[in-house]
């Protein structure tokens, strides 16, 4: 079956974030992590401040699919993160430098590591995002 829109309920998806279209203030990779600011909507994180999400490699869900120029931010679910420094499975991020994360905890955490990587430069690592 092929439609170019469905009206119906959806029991299953490919893909496994809810995404929402978001106005970037540059071109972002799959996995940057994005907070609110910048010249438009989102921009790269910074240290210190809350995520509003990831950029998503496949949404399973996208909502504002109708914005011209933006970029699919995962808001929830399963998606590839970009890391610095060693994380272990069930690890908490929050926001690092120019769009990374790394492993730490508190008011700013917005996913878990669902894999280990004890690489310690810039890795995508499968996160889920709370």
């Amino acid at each position: 079956l092929t439609a170019a829109n469905f009206n119906g309920t959806a029991t299953s998806a490919y893909y496994a974030d809810l995404a929402e279209k978001y106005l970037p203030d540059a071109d972002y990779e799959a996995g940057t992590v994005l907070i609110i600011g910048g010249e438009k909507e989102v921009t790269a994180s910074k240290a210190g401040k809350r995520a509003v999400g990831v950029v998503s490699t496949n949404p399973a869900y996208m909502m504002n699919s109708e914005l011209e120029g933006g970029v699919y931010v995962a808001l929830k679910g399963r998606v590839p993160v970009k890391v610095v420094g060693p994380i272990k499975k069930g690890q908490t991020i929050i926001c690092n430098q120019d769009g990374k994360a790394i492993v730490g905890e508190g008011a700013n955490v917005f996913g878990q590591a669902l894999e280990t990587n004890l690489d310690v430069g810039v890795k995508l690592v499968e996160c889920v995002i709370k």
